[in-house]
C-alpha cells in the first residue's frame, strides 16, 4: 500500500524558495515544477524549464531552487507528493519510471489533474480513506508510466529525437547554446526547418522560437542583476540588434522594462 504523507497542489512559495535535503526527506517525493528550477542531480547543477517532473528516491538528495524572474508575482509554483510504501517491492523499477531524473511528458495535465484529485481526497475521512488514497496514487503512477513510455516511443519522432531535443532544450535554458533561430538548429541537426519546428512543439508543447526568446530574456535578467553592463550591451550579448525590440520582449515576459528590473 502507498502511504501519502503530505501533498500540495499548485502550491505557491516565496520567490527565493530553496530546498536543501542532502539525505532526502525520509520518504519518496514526486515533484511537478510549474516554474523554472535549478536542480542538483548526479552532482551536477542543471536548469530545467517549467512543466518538468522529477521523482526523488527515498533517502537520496533533494536539492533544488527557484530560478527567479524578478517580476512582482514571481512565485515558485509546484505540485508535490511525499509518500512511502508498506513494502516497496521495486514498484517504480517495474513501471520503468526513473528516479532523480527530470522528466517531460507530452501531456502533463493528465497527471496534474490526478494530483488535484488526490489532493482533494487527502482531506476526506472514512473507513476506506487510506485504501482510496493508495488506489488513486497507484493509478497515478501507472498512468505516469504509460505517458512516459508514450512520450519516448509514440512514433519515430519521439523515439528518434526526444533525448537529443531534451538536451538541446537544456542547453538553451542554461544559455550554453545561443542559436539565431530555428533554421540554425535545424541545419545543425540535418533536419528541415518545418519538420524540426513541428517535432519540437509536438514533444514539448511550446515552439522552439518561444523557448529561444525565453532563454535569452532569462539570461538578460541574470546579467541585469549581476553585471555592470549597460542595457544596450546586454541586449547585444543576448542576440538583439534592436534595443527597442529587446525591451519590448523583456517587458512582455518579465512584466516590467529592463530599466525597472535593474532598480
Amino acid at each position: 500500500m502507498i502511504k501519502i504523507r503530505l501533498i500540495g497542489y499548485h502550491f505557491h512559495n516565496c520567490p527565493d524558495f530553496y530546498v536543501n535535503r542532502p539525505n532526502g526527506s525520509g520518504d519518496y517525493l514526486l515533484l511537478y515544477l510549474r516554474s523554472p528550477t535549478e536542480i542538483m542531480t548526479d552532482n551536477k547543477c542543471i536548469r530545467v524549464p517549467k512543466n518538468t517532473f522529477i521523482l526523488y528516491q527515498k533517502n537520496k538528495p533533494q536539492i533544488y531552487r527557484h530560478i527567479q524572474s524578478g517580476s512582482a508575482d514571481d512565485y515558485f509554483i509546484n505540485d508535490w507528493i511525499h509518500f512511502d510504501f508498506d513494502e516497496y517491492d521495486n514498484f517504480f523499477e517495474k513501471l520503468e519510471i526513473p528516479f532523480n531524473t527530470p522528466i517531460t511528458l507530452s501531456t502533463p495535465k493528465v497527471i496534474t489533474d490526478m494530483i488535484a484529485d488526490l489532493f482533494i481526497e487527502y482531506f476526506n475521512e472514512g473507513d476506506q480513506h487510506e485504501h482510496i488514497m493508495s488506489s488513486k496514487a497507484e493509478a497515478l503512477f501507472h498512468k505516469f508510466s504509460d505517458l512516459y513510455r508514450t512520450t519516448l516511443n509514440a512514433g519515430s519522432a519521439f523515439d528518434k529525437y526526444f533525448d537529443e531535443f531534451s538536451k538541446l532544450r537544456q542547453h538553451l535554458y542554461n544559455y550554453e547554446y545561443v542559436p539565431s533561430g530555428a533554421k540554425e538548429i535545424a541545419d545543425k541537426l540535418g533536419l528541415s526547418t518545418s519538420y524540426f519546428q513541428h517535432t519540437y512543439k509536438k514533444i514539448f508543447g511550446v515552439s522552439v522560437h518561444q523557448d529561444i526568446i525565453k532563454a535569452r530574456i532569462e539570461h538578460a535578467a541574470r546579467l541585469l542583476q549581476g553585471s555592470n553592463d549597460s542595457i544596450s550591451e546586454i541586449a547585444s550579448i543576448c542576440g538583439y540588434e534592436n534595443l527597442e525590440h529587446f525591451s519590448r520582449q523583456f517587458k512582455k515576459i518579465k512584466g516590467m522594462s529592463p530599466q525597472q528590473f535593474r532598480k
